[in-house]
């Protein structure tokens, strides 16, 4: 096993190795603890404190923009919508059983004439109850969902940091974290030198 991260491994003789016959490096862009190494021919980037790829590389023809971006962790804001989604859901349907009517039609329904055959009467109340049991579970789990969702949403706005996208046609951009000032200049420095018509840019 290494030792040595991604990031140490590619100076000098390890990013020789990783070159293109005639390929010749132009540029060297430290982002954080990334690295950009922009060739005759790809951009590379070498992230070895990356969630995912430790390396990723584009052809300089794919490569159509960089810019600096504030994203949070896409989970947190998955299983935000998600948890929303299905306690409005729950809230909603538990709700409108309660209005409706139903418990109150159900709880007082007699059998004609008054008089209970074959313990009627009692499976009627049975249900009845049974119905406030459930409705009082939706309306309590969909509340529960509700507020997991809330709380899913502080820890993606708190998640949310800079970062430096390398739009590529074809693929995924590449995503590199770093400080809003040091990733605008990176982005200027790969415009610059690959030759991108996109404006710079902010989400």
């Amino acid at each position: 096993m290494m030792s040595e991260s991604p990031l140490s491994q590619t100076s000098d003789d390890r990013l020789a190795e990783l070159l293109f016959a005639g390929e010749e490096v132009e540029e060297e862009i430290p982002v954080g603890g990334a690295r950009i190494v922009v060739t005759s021919h790809r951009v590379l980037a070498f992230t070895p404190e990356g969630d995912e790829r430790l390396f990723d590389h584009a052809d300089r023809p794919n490569v159509v923009d960089a810019r600096v971006r504030t994203a949070g962790r896409g989970q947190y804001l998955s299983w935000a919508v998600r948890s929303m989604v299905y306690g409005g859901v729950l809230v909603g349907f538990g709700t409108l059983l309660h209005n409706s009517g139903v418990l109150a039609t159900v709880g007082g329904s007699n059998v004609p004439g008054g008089r209970a055959i074959g313990g009627v009467d009692r499976a009627i109340r049975v249900a009845s109850d049974l119905f406030g049991v459930l409705t009082d579970v939706f309306l309590f789990l969909g509340v529960a969902l509700l507020v997991l969702a809330a709380a899913f949403a502080v820890r993606y706005y708190a998640s949310q940091s800079e970062e430096l996208v390398i739009e590529r046609l074809g693929r995924d951009a590449i995503c590199i974290p770093a400080d809003a000032e040091r990733a605008e200049t990176a982005a200027r420095q790969i415009r610059g030198i690959v030759g991108t018509s996109s404006n710079r840019r902010n989400d």
